[in-house]
């Protein structure tokens, strides 16, 4: 098939046109697939999963990822919320909530891993438990916990630092 290049100029349609297009009624219709998942009572019953997930990146960079979960604390939502570098990563709180939301979860567990083995919180990681705590009050989905987690060990904001959940 051959192509002709021609000078002409196919001209732009008019844009003053008259166009009264108008929506009736839209609606969005969000349907669950899978039923909620195990129940999540303590620290530990997270972790085992955060690990998993994470992989062997565990010891390479900090990756965060967020559990929704039912009003009756079972999983209903799982998923990776960022890649990092070796000493951090971006936690945004629009994109938390946005997904919680969307996912019709009651209340969530933020985790991140720290590659350098020591779980101890940094000022950064207390500042964020902060932020996202005031902004889990706002929109009624509490963080029940934030975690941080290492091949060998993890740390919990509410079993070591309740106040830090807590305005």
């Amino acid at each position: 098939m051959r192509f002709h290049h021609s000078s002409r100029r196919i001209p732009y349609p008019v844009l003053a046109m008259n166009c009264d297009w108008k929506a009736g009624e839209l609606s969005l219709t969000y349907t669950r697939t899978e039923p909620d998942g195990d129940t999540i009572r303590k620290p530990t019953d997270c972790v085992s999963r955060f690990r998993a997930a994470m992989g062997p990146d565990i010891e390479i960079r900090e990756t965060a990822y967020i559990m929704g979960l039912s009003r009756s604390n079972q999983l209903r939502t799982f998923f990776k919320l960022s890649d990092g570098s070796v000493s951090g990563c971006m936690i945004d709180p629009r994109l938390i909530f946005s997904r919680l939301l969307l996912d019709h979860a009651q209340a969530f567990v933020l985790a991140h891993n720290h590659p350098s083995g020591n779980c101890a919180p940094s000022l950064a990681d207390k500042k964020l438990t902060k932020t996202i705590y005031r902004a889990s009050e706002s929109l009624d989905i509490p963080l029940l916990d934030h975690i941080i987690v290492t091949t060998d060990s993890f740390y919990s904001f509410a079993d070591s630092d309740p106040h830090s959940l807590s305005s």
